[in-house]
């Protein structure tokens, strides 16, 4: 029996973790006697964090790189983190929200 191990949502040899969220604000129009009319999502997000270990190539307030796969529209990297330890490969982790509508 195959088994496949690891994050096929971004490239990289040594992602350990990939969490991704969509969010959006709903907008809903209620007619005058206080009814349900239509209702529509708005501003509509993504936010998501790496893990890995190694170094990285990302960096903090940098544009268009390293979203996970899905991730769409205006990406912006907002937080790096590396980590070292002496039991331990070095590591890093990162996050970032992608603006779906933004250009």
């Amino acid at each position: 029996m195959a088994s496949d191990f690891g994050s096929t949502q971004i490239s990289g040899a040594h992602i350990e973790a990939v969490d991704v969220e969509h969010k959006a604000e709903l907008k809903e129009l209620i007619t005058s006697t206080g009814t349900h009319s239509a209702a529509r999502s708005v501003d509509d997000s993504y936010s998501f964090t790496v893990k890995g270990k190694g170094t990285t190539t990302i960096t903090a307030g940098s544009y268009g790189s390293g979203q996970p796969s899905g991730v769409s529209g205006k990406i912006i990297i907002t937080n790096v983190t590396a980590t070292q330890t002496n039991e331990d490969w070095e590591g890093f982790s990162y996050t970032g929200v992608g603006y779906t509508h933004a250009t």
